[in-house]
């Protein structure tokens, strides 16, 4: 029972995420064309965020992670990286094919859940795994998780995961709960929701403190090497994001 209620929440946050998520992705960014111009002109602003963890990406193998509409995965190709993205959203893959071709970068777009994507031939394939602002929340077990990434990643493999910081999430972030130790599933629109004033789906979601998820990596087998913790871009005074960068 409780594998098909986690199968119907993915299958539920699937739905959200490809509901008019082309459409979203272009009032967001604009037409693909002119958001690659926007990127090849300077993709190291797109990778601020980071690059100053990795240094030279030329000819690494990299997976960015739910890649969702792939500005990330096109700036890095643009940098000389091999990219492939894993995400379930075929909206978000339109959008990204068309950024990656009229950028002039080859990216691979795989479409699948992220948790079902370490099959055989995908281990150990990736140099950098790349997870940035809003990953975690979609899972509701953090140790498969990164179980899976550690199976992506090749020997010596870079984990750099960007990410809301947990007390943003839980106590600041209007949509949340308030709380920093609620363990609860809840729901809430899918990021950029609203077009022409329609709402695009819900998802549910389940944040997690910083304790939970420096745990998951651990235990998963990576070694953690780094962990940076960011103001928030409106409340300087809290922290609104972090950066946890860890090897196999």
């Amino acid at each position: 029972m409780a594998s098909k209620i986690f199968d119907d929440r993915t299958k539920a946050n699937r739905r959200a995420w490809n509901a008019r998520r082309y459409e979203a992705w272009v009032s967001a960014f604009g037409r693909p064309e002119a958001e690659a111009q926007r990127i090849t002109s300077d993709p190291k602003h797109v990778l601020r965020r980071l690059l100053p963890y990795l240094g030279p990406v030329a000819d690494k193998r990299l997976c960015s992670v739910q890649g969702s509409h792939g500005r990330v995965a096109v700036a890095f190709g643009h940098l000389g990286a091999n990219v492939v993205v894993i995400d379930f959203s075929e909206e978000n893959r339109r959008y990204a094919f068309e950024l990656a071709a009229s950028a002039g970068v080859e990216i691979e777009y795989v479409l699948s859940d992220v948790l079902k994507a370490n099959e055989p031939g995908r281990n150990r394939q990736f140099d950098i795994l790349v997870l940035e602002l809003g990953i975690l929340h979609y899972h509701q077990n953090l140790d498969l998780f990164f179980k899976v990434m550690h199976g992506l990643a090749d020997d010596g493999g870079t984990l750099l995961l960007n990410e809301f910081h947990p007390v943003q999430r839980k106590l600041y972030w209007p949509e949340g709960p308030q709380h920093y130790f609620h363990t609860d599933l809840f729901e809430a629109d899918v990021p950029s929701p609203v077009i022409g004033g329609e709402r695009l789906g819900i998802c549910s979601y389940r944040f997690w403190t910083m304790g939970e998820i420096v745990t998951a990596v651990v235990k998963a087998g990576f070694m953690i090497e780094r962990l940076d913790e960011h103001p928030d871009w409106l409340d300087p005074t809290i922290p609104g994001s972090f950066t946890l960068l860890a090897k196999k």
